[in-house]
């Protein structure tokens, strides 16, 4: 029987509501439960509110917190907030706080579906190691206690769009390099011709046309993900 609290039904493509059981497991929060056909993300932050409304407001946050890490991690595409789901002391689930359903293009995605048993010189199975939180739970717990950080993720989670991609690399900045692109450009992470590269062309995308110079080499949509992808992951590693 489910323990008893609040949980927030998550809605999108099957492989990625897949992604979201694979990294965010029980016994670290935040989890993802299955009831029937529906994603239900948990978190014990939930389970201190006291209205539907409350939980929707944190849900909502966290999902998209949760969105950026899993991006990043998983190359997961965004889920949706779909409602409000109350566990009762009886087993008895309550939903409510509906939003509209939007149709997703399916995909697939391969994936492992169990560790391989490990045997050791004497011919006896090595217990496995001590579960762990996965690398999403450790992510959106630092995220959740930095507010820069929190909008970088949440940025990147929404980054097809040049607006979102210089948003996040602001963040960065601001975050690691007190807001000098010399002292971000020091840390080594990656080129500074290539962060110049990516900001400038992001910086361009984002006016008007004619307001700027146009670019001789700007970057394309995808490399400046992927360059988004690479500083943050640094980010989050450099973070104590």
């Amino acid at each position: 029987m489910p323990k008893p609290g609040w949980g927030a039904v998550v809605q999108g493509d099957p492989a990625d509501l897949d992604d979201w059981a694979y990294a965010l497991k029980q016994k670290f929060d935040p989890w993802v439960e299955m009831h029937g056909n529906l994603t239900v993300l948990r978190s014990a932050s939930f389970d201190e509110l006291t209205s539907a409304d409350q939980v929707r407001d944190r849900a909502v946050a966290s999902i998209a917190r949760l969105n950026g890490a899993l991006a990043l991690s998983e190359q997961t595409r965004p889920v949706r907030f779909d409602g409000v789901i109350q566990f009762a002391p009886d087993g008895q689930l309550h939903r409510s706080a509906f939003a509209e359903i939007v149709g997703v293009e399916a995909r697939g995605k391969a994936r492992a579906v169990a560790d391989a048993v490990v045997i050791g010189p004497d011919g006896t199975v090595v217990p496995p190691p001590p579960p762990q939180p996965s690398e999403v739970q450790r992510w959106a717990a630092m995220a959740e206690n930095d507010d820069v950080l929190d909008d970088a993720l949440i940025y990147f989670g929404m980054a097809t769009d040049w607006f979102d991609i210089y948003k996040a690399l602001e963040c960065l900045i601001l975050k690691f390099g007190g807001g000098k692109e010399s002292a971000f450009f020091a840390l080594g992470w990656a080129s500074e011709t290539e962060i110049l590269r990516l900001k400038r062309t992001a910086n361009l995308a984002r006016h008007a046309k004619g307001r700027f110079d146009p670019l001789d080499n700007p970057m394309p949509l995808q490399d400046a993900r992927e360059l988004l992808g690479q500083l943050l992951r640094r980010a989050l590693r450099a973070h104590p």
